[in-house]
């Protein structure tokens, strides 16, 4: 009987089998590219970081590599300090707030890599007593907190019309549900939201008394460290063409993005995510390239407020390199064709 060598061939070979199949497998692990993590903080509940949301919803971050978590910030005032303590490493909000910052902190070293918005996207919503223009004089504003977009929309408003600072009363509430409890009770005659916060109150007998999307602004900027720049270049690479295609999708698909509105803002009402969508997406850029001038006003204003000193050159808190390279390659015009 010849069978052993047989079996220790049919071992062999099957032990060969499993090596070949084992160094396979552990290839095509490795092969597979490892997610980079990234925290994004934002600043306020509303309709303008639809991209962000987008974004999470339909996979476009972990597509392109990225393990990211998006966390709500109590107010912009925290912006700064949690891209300090790298509790989050992409910061989104008013860019008075990073700018004050920017200038004040030595040894913190910030750069705007995507603007997807170029106005104050804000609506002013007040009781019917409250009229626009000169309406506005003497009544008491409620907003969320010093430095948010609509603190900053308020002075950019005074300042467009001719007023005086004191002409508009400020009231300051921490937060934007804080915001609309004021209106309810008569603490205030008006607030300032981005929708469709604000535009809930409809429903309670207030009326929209105006928006701020005339007056220019770099509203919410993406912003980071300069060094966290330079030491995670495929993971900003990866976020800003999540960021465009995050855009394409919600100007190219209308019903995912009031998916993600309604899941997002807390909104149950179709017709308040519709409003929301309506009012943003004449709003939400293609290219969310930076625009210097914008980041130069930004700066100016905060420097009018008494904060800080005017940089000679505020172009050096600018990185648009990335957002360059992919609409050169066309990439960014291949998602509206």
């Amino acid at each position: 009987m010849r069978i052993a060598k047989p079996t220790v061939v049919t071992a062999l070979g099957a032990a060969l089998v499993l090596t070949v199949s084992g160094c396979t497998a552990m290839a095509t692990r490795s092969a597979q590219p490892t997610s980079m993590k990234m925290r994004i903080g934002y600043t306020a509940i509303g309709a303008a970081y639809s991209d962000l949301y987008i974004c999470e919803d339909q996979g476009v971050f972990k597509k392109n590599g990225l393990d990211v978590e998006i966390t709500l910030l109590n107010s912009s005032s925290q912006l700064v300090a949690a891209l300090v303590s790298n509790s989050i490493q992409v910061g989104v909000g008013a860019t008075t707030t990073t700018a004050s910052g920017a200038m004040n902190l030595k040894n913190v070293d910030l750069r705007y890599i995507a603007l997807p918005i170029r106005s104050y996207y804000l609506e002013m919503w007040g009781k019917k007593s409250v009229r626009a223009g000169d309406g506005i004089k003497g009544k008491k504003i409620g907003l969320s907190s010093p430095g948010s977009l609509g603190d900053a929309a308020v002075d950019a408003l005074v300042k467009h019309n001719g007023w005086k600072d004191g002409d508009v009363q400020k009231i300051f509430l921490k937060s934007t549900p804080a915001e609309v409890s004021a209106l309810e009770n008569g603490a205030v005659d008006a607030i300032v939201t981005q929708p469709p916060t604000g535009t809930k109150t409809r429903q309670k007998g207030f009326k929209k008394v105006m928006d701020f999307t005339d007056l220019p602004a770099a509203a919410n900027a993406y912003t980071v460290k300069s060094d966290y720049l330079s030491g995670n270049k495929k993971a900003v690479a990866a976020f800003e063409k999540s960021e465009v295609e995050c855009l394409a999708k919600l100007h190219n698909d209308k019903e995912a993005a009031l998916k993600s509105i309604m899941k997002h803002s807390g909104v149950n009402d179709r017709a308040l995510a519709e409003y929301s969508y309506d009012f943003f997406d004449k709003l939400w850029a293609k290219d969310p390239t930076v625009e210097p001038g914008l980041v130069h006003d930004a700066f100016a204003a905060t420097v009018a407020k008494g904060v800080g000193e005017m940089p000679e050159d505020t172009g050096k808190f600018i990185d648009n390199s990335y957002l360059d390279k992919l609409r050169r390659s066309g990439f960014i015009a291949s998602l509206y064709r």
